[in-house]
């Protein structure tokens, strides 16, 4: 028996194994750098094979369409996200406007950390052209940080007189459309203005205008 036949039947060696486990990740990488430089609607998987050095065949072993790329895509960045800070809410020992704050600085530290940070404005300028797909976005990321997190967060600084009373369901929209308009403003008219722009001092700014607003006055806390 040759060597090629004996060795047929045997498990790849560590190292391909590694390679193939880790390749789901590559090509959604690889999606993900295209999407936010190309635009969704130019971007073939032709080119997602490429980029991510794999075939075709490969791609469509593990996703069956470009949506299913970037919703994986999204979802593993968001969704570990959302859930670590459901949990956390549920802490006694944790205030809510230390909630929020946590909250923004781990989201910017997620989209900051990859081509994450062009979802917003890729959503925003493919909607038209793709409304299942933002749909998709809106009910499984944008509603659940606004009614999941932020607005759970708000009910329990409500509830325990740290914030004032407010219209909570409108109040969401308002601390959440700052904070995305802020990487959309990144990737579109950001690359224009000459006047400089940090994200960090935009946040820390969202963060202190936000919670002098939400805080009750003292006189009112419980």
């Amino acid at each position: 028996m040759s060597d090629s036949s004996a060795n047929r039947g045997k498990d790849p060696s560590p190292a391909r194994r590694r390679r193939k486990e880790a390749r789901p990740a590559e090509i959604v990488d690889a999606a993900l750098g295209l999407f936010v430089e190309r635009g969704f609607a130019a971007t073939r998987l032709d080119d997602v094979a490429e980029r991510a050095g794999v075939s075709k065949g490969t791609v469509y072993l593990y996703f069956d369409s470009k949506e299913a790329l970037l919703a994986e895509a999204v979802g593993r960045n968001i969704g570990p996200l959302l859930a670590e800070f459901s949990q956390a809410i549920a802490d006694p020992g944790i205030s809510a406007s230390m909630l929020i704050e946590r909250f923004v600085r781990r989201w910017w530290q997620v989209l900051s950390a990859s081509p994450m940070q062009g979802v917003p404005k890729l959503m925003m300028s493919e909607s038209g052209n793709f409304p299942e797909l933002a749909r998709h976005f809106v009910v499984n990321f944008i509603a659940r940080m606004q009614d999941g997190v932020l607005a759970t967060v708000l009910r329990k600084g409500v509830a325990s007189g740290e914030f004032a009373p407010m219209d909570i369901d409108y109040a969401v929209r308002v601390l959440i459309h700052g904070l995305v308009f802020m990487p959309i403003w990144l990737h579109s008219l950001g690359r224009v203005d000459e006047r400089p722009f940090e994200p960090d001092r935009y946040l820390e700014c969202w963060l202190d205008l936000s919670l002098r607003a939400l805080r009750a006055p003292a006189g009112d806390k419980q």
